[in-house]
């Protein structure tokens, strides 16, 4: 089998089906964990639960040092410099969230900046399928009352 540069990446989304997904699939995965788990970290945010917000923003933690840390910035060129910026930025609005002055709107926008690198990723992955919103988009919709 093949060495999978982004093992560690999946295995922090804990995605038990990675064998047989591409690379390419393996990082829009990702990618939706980092926008579950982002709206996750609001929701609880709202509901006052700040030990569970924290542990899924530890996840996304996790899945950005392992996207960040499989980047080739050396042959990646623009490409691979505007995702380590991007992770980057990411990693820090995350940390600065529960501290501003809306929170709320800072989880929200944050999602935005997420879901629109991830439909560009996604149509690399999935060249004549549309995009599918997350099926869990928050937990409300998830009935999610704890991380998992």
């Amino acid at each position: 089998m093949a060495h999978n540069p982004y093992q560690k990446a999946s295995q922090a989304y804990q995605k038990k089906n990675d064998e047989t997904l591409t690379p390419l699939q393996i990082v829009v995965e990702l990618y939706k964990g980092l926008l579950r788990n982002t709206k996750f970290a609001r929701d609880h945010w709202e509901k006052g639960q700040l030990d569970v917000m924290c542990t899924y923003i530890q996840k996304n933690f996790d899945i950005l040092e392992a996207l960040q840390s499989n980047l080739n910035l050396e042959e990646g060129g623009e490409d691979a410099a505007f995702l380590d910026r991007f992770y980057t930025v990411i990693f820090s609005a995350l940390t600065l969230a529960p501290s501003k002055p809306d929170p709320l709107k800072h989880f929200n926008d944050i999602i935005a900046y997420i879901q629109q690198v991830h439909d560009r990723w996604y149509a690399l992955a999935y060249p004549s399928q549309p995009i599918v919103e997350d099926a869990q988009p928050s937990l409300v919709d998830a009935g999610e009352t704890r991380a998992q």
